[in-house]
Parts: structure tokens; sequence; C-alpha cells
């Protein structure tokens, strides 16, 4: 499948260049979107949005990436990032805003250097902790990266809450092999759909 991607990369690229709404998005946007996979249908009815991942933009030389934890925290093309998306979803592209309700502008090659020194290649979080440390460093789920990583940016921290795990409960319990971290702190990519402080754009990326 990956070989595949990479092989209608080109195409891919040329396609997304032709889409006015993706030709605006800006370093430090968080780009949520809908996953195909088993457990992403539990994700989203726990938390009551359609979006099961997420990744933050940066825009560096001309190239659109976006920086997620997916099978490890790794910096991802715009169009193999997208082209994960459960067909026919819409994608939410949600902008960080100052103090004063003014978009954050960001420094991309600070931002860069920032994301390859401290976050890039640490492990993907399948148990969903919020503080998950082992010796080979920090396991972050996908919404757990992108706050770490843009709340030193922000006027004031994402919050965590008590996470739930109920609405699937047979799956959660199936999951986790019984014991699902309830109550523990943790952010969901809905909570991040939802979060003051963002301006927030809904795009249909088959739209040119």
């Amino acid at each position: 499948m990956k070989l595949r991607i990479l092989f209608l990369l080109p195409a891919l690229l040329s396609s997304w260049a032709l889409t006015p709404a993706f030709a605006q998005l800006r370093s430090g946007d968080v780009i949520l979107i809908s996953l195909p996979c088993h457990l992403c249908p539990a994700i989203e009815t726990e938390e009551g949005a359609p979006y099961s991942h997420l990744g933050v933009v940066l825009i560096e030389n001309g190239a659109t990436t976006v920086l997620e934890s997916y099978e490890r925290v790794e910096q991802t093309a715009l169009p193999v990032f997208l082209a994960r998306r459960r067909p026919g979803s819409k994608v939410l592209v949600r902008r960080p805003l100052d103090g004063e309700g003014r978009p954050l502008n960001f420094d991309a090659a600070t931002f860069g250097k920032r994301f390859h020194a401290q976050f890039e290649g640490l492990a993907y979080d399948s148990e969903f902790l919020w503080d998950n440390r082992t010796v080979a460093g920090e396991k972050l789920y996908c919404s757990e990266f992108a706050a770490k990583f843009l709340s030193p940016y922000l006027p004031t921290p994402l919050p965590t809450k008590p996470m739930h795990f109920t609405l699937a409960r047979a799956e959660w319990l199936k999951f986790f092999h019984g014991h699902p971290p309830d109550g523990m702190p943790g952010i969901s990519p809905g909570d991040f759909s939802r979060f003051p402080g963002f301006e927030t754009r809904e795009w249909d990326p088959r739209a040119r």
C-alpha cells in the first residue's frame, strides 16, 4: 500500500495543488480527518465528532507536510496524509489564534527544527496515556502529540480532560484487554475540533 501511494505521489501532488482550499493552508494549522481503521468508529462515537486522526501542518521550502503521530511521530507529505482518510469524508482545519483572536504566525524553520530535535521518531502510544514514557523516550498518540507540540506557541496551553470510554464500551474493553484508562487525563481529536482559540475551516478535498 505504501509503495502504491509513493508511486502515485506525483499525480496526487499535482491534483492537490489544484485545490484552492489547500493552497490556503498555513504552518501551525491542525488538520483533522476520519480514518477507516477498526477502532476509529469507536473514537468518533465516543467524542461525538467525525474525526479520528489529526496532524499539524508545516510548509517549508514550498512543500506542504503534516507532522503527525501515526505509526510513529513523523513528517508526512500532505497528499499521503489525505490519501488515508475514509472515502467521502470531509477534512476540518483549525487555525490557532493569538490572545486577541488573530491567526498566529509561525516561523517554519524554527517550527520544523523543534519538531526534528524533540519529537520526530518517537513511538506511537496505543495505550492512550498522557505521560507514557519508556527508556526509548515518550510515546505519543496523535492528539497528544499535537497538543504538546503546539501548546508552547499558544496564549494558553491546551487543557486535558478525564478521558471516557463508555459509548462503545465493548469495543474499548476488547481493545484494552479489559482495562480502559478511564478518567486518565488526555485530549482527543474531537477536543481539537471544539477547542476555543482556533479558527475553524471545513473543506471538501474533492472540491476544485
